[in-house]
């Protein structure tokens, strides 16, 4: 009899409202970083139809990777840099999830999380093509995690393990994910010419890092207007990373500019002609003097970001 009044019961036309906020109000989400949009920019969007993110059309890498010892080297060097920050990336956000102020924060840093361990996946995977084993890899991580970046890196870990949500934010979405501009647009180009593969899968890379300085920069701005102290003590750890930076570029120039020069010197008939920076090509500059642009870069981004948060000097 119930069943029957229902469906005898006057229709109406209900309809889902999805304007009604499904988390409460936080003062910076502006509904870009829900796990839905995720998955509308990445799987869906830029990842579609890529296997370890490659495309199958992607052009094969030169011979000389495997042929020229110097040239695969430094091609192994430049993975092993990139992993060792994934890995750092994907185990502190992962612990970080439970220390965000609200649930937007914890939805972005699932997803960020998976992010950063697909970026680790795909590099591992692309190494492993070029023959280097698990156990070779971690070696070759350790090797190139220079002085100066195991303090880097080691800063940044201090605030996780602090579970300060507002200076991990800023040492991980600011700091390291903000260097990864500059940084990824130059090695995209650099192997453009070796290994089309690497480029594809550093730019993919780079799409995901550019929607987490997104979210840093928002809710960053948010929380820096949580009084002069708090302010102040983020230009201070800011500060303790423009100095850190500058001692990483520096390591990588006195550890590594020489096989990079040799490696380029080498094989400038194929790579000479690249724009490496606006108006200077891959031949009219050192490998020296593409560092150190590379670091200007990297520090001029940082101070226009810095401005963008409210953290300016």
């Amino acid at each position: 009899m119930q069943v029957e009044s229902m469906q005898n019961h006057e229709s109406h036309n209900h309809e889902l409202n999805r304007s009604n906020p499904a988390y409460p109000p936080c003062g910076w989400d502006n509904g870009r970083f829900t796990i839905q949009n995720w998955l509308e920019q990445t799987p869906w969007r830029h990842l579609n139809n890529t296997e370890y993110g490659l495309k199958k059309t992607v052009a094969k890498p030169i011979d000389g990777l495997w042929e020229d010892p110097l040239l695969g080297q430094i091609h192994k060097i430049d993975i092993a840099m990139f992993l060792t920050a994934e890995r750092l990336s994907y185990h502190n956000i992962a612990a970080l999830i439970g220390a965000a102020p609200d649930e937007q924060s914890q939805m972005f840093l699932a997803t960020q999380t998976l992010d950063e361990a697909r970026h680790y996946e795909v590099f591992c995977r692309h190494l492993a093509d070029f023959g280097v084993t698990p156990e070779q890899r971690e070696a070759m991580m350790e090797r190139v995690t220079t002085p100066a970046m195991r303090k880097f890196y080691d800063l940044i870990c201090e605030q996780v393990d602090k579970r300060n949500f507002i200076t991990a934010m800023l040492s991980h979405n600011i700091i390291l994910e903000g260097m990864a501009y500059p940084l990824y647009r130059y090695q995209r180009k650099y192997w453009s010419r070796f290994d089309p593969g690497l480029s594809q899968i550093i730019e993919g890379a780079f799409a995901d890092e550019v929607h987490h300085v997104t979210f840093g920069e928002a809710i960053m701005r948010h929380h820096a207007r949580g009084g002069e102290q708090q302010r102040n003590e983020l230009r201070r750890l800011t500060a303790d990373f423009h100095r850190l930076m500058t001692e990483v570029f520096e390591g990588v120039i006195n550890h590594y500019v020489g096989l990079y020069q040799e490696a380029a010197n080498n094989h400038m008939h194929l790579m000479g002609d690249i724009e490496i920076f606006p108006g200077h090509t891959m031949a009219s500059l050192s490998e020296e003097d593409q560092v150190r642009l590379l670091l200007k870069e990297v520090q001029n981004e940082h101070s226009a970001r810095l401005a963008r948060i409210g953290l300016s000097a």
